[in-house]
């Protein structure tokens, strides 16, 4: 991911965390989860396979991808140390699902040439 496309990123998700918006942390999720309040599921890129493995099984049948920061670049932004980010809008979690797939995108097309 570009620089550029990365701040536009963490934007939305510091955007959607002031909106109150954004979950963090792997209970909070799982509970929302579970009664369908979660639009989207963001794993950082360190993330324990475990953990990825379980959030995804709380959270099938919900888009959940993984970001390309890791714990530690996110401490910058959220001051807590977590590996699991939960959308409870759905406007913020379609543009952010949009942003990492355009992300996925461009890597895919660089890797063709």
């Amino acid at each position: 991911m570009n620089d550029a496309a990365a701040s536009k990123l963490i934007s939305s998700m510091t955007m959607c965390r002031k909106a109150g918006k954004l979950l963090l942390g792997f209970d909070p999720v799982k509970e929302a989860a579970q009664k369908d309040h979660v639009y989207c599921v963001l794993l950082a890129s360190d993330c324990a396979p475990k953990t990825e493995k379980e959030i995804r099984y709380y959270c099938s049948g919900i888009p959940c991808e993984k970001l390309p920061f890791s714990m530690q670049d996110m401490i910058a932004y959220f001051t807590k140390r977590t590996a699991v980010f939960g959308v409870v809008d759905s406007g913020f979690a379609a543009a952010m699902m949009r942003m990492l797939s355009a992300d996925a995108c461009d890597e895919q097309s660089m890797t063709d040439i």
